[in-house]
């Protein structure tokens, strides 16, 4: 016949090892897992539009109006965004771009759009309130 004995033994040890390799395969998962993409930064100045500031009558500013539905008018003019940096460069020579979100344009639609002006060497871009 068996006997308990009064006394309980002591508490099973955990081992660290398995807790360590987990640790380590998450680890090496989020890594993997995750992107490390080249953000570009975009070197804005945020001004005023003056009214009463005139521009040289050789070198016009381009205003680029973005719409809330991604509509694009340059000083007025409808213009599609394949076609924006081109007619920059060949209308607007050396001009200072005005870039203007009007009725409630999406910060995506605007980034897009500077990101298309910067790959067609316009650089001299600057974000203006109505």
């Amino acid at each position: 016949m068996q006997f308990r004995s009064r006394y309980r033994s002591p508490s099973p040890v955990i081992g660290l090892t398995p807790l360590i390799d987990v640790v380590f395969i998450l680890l090496v998962f989020f890594m993997l897992a995750s992107s490390f993409l080249d953000w570009r930064g975009y070197e804005m100045s945020v001004s005023v539009q003056d009214k009463s500031a005139n521009s040289p009558a050789d070198n016009p500013a381009a205003l680029v109006r973005i719409d809330g539905s991604g509509a694009l008018t340059l000083n007025g003019d409808a213009v599609p965004l394949d076609n924006l940096a081109a007619r920059l460069k060949t209308d607007y020579v050396g001009a200072q771009v005005h870039l203007q979100p009007v009725n409630g344009a999406k910060l995506q639609i605007l980034v897009h759009v500077m990101d298309v002006l910067g790959r067609g060497g316009i650089h001299n871009v600057d974000l203006i309130e109505q």
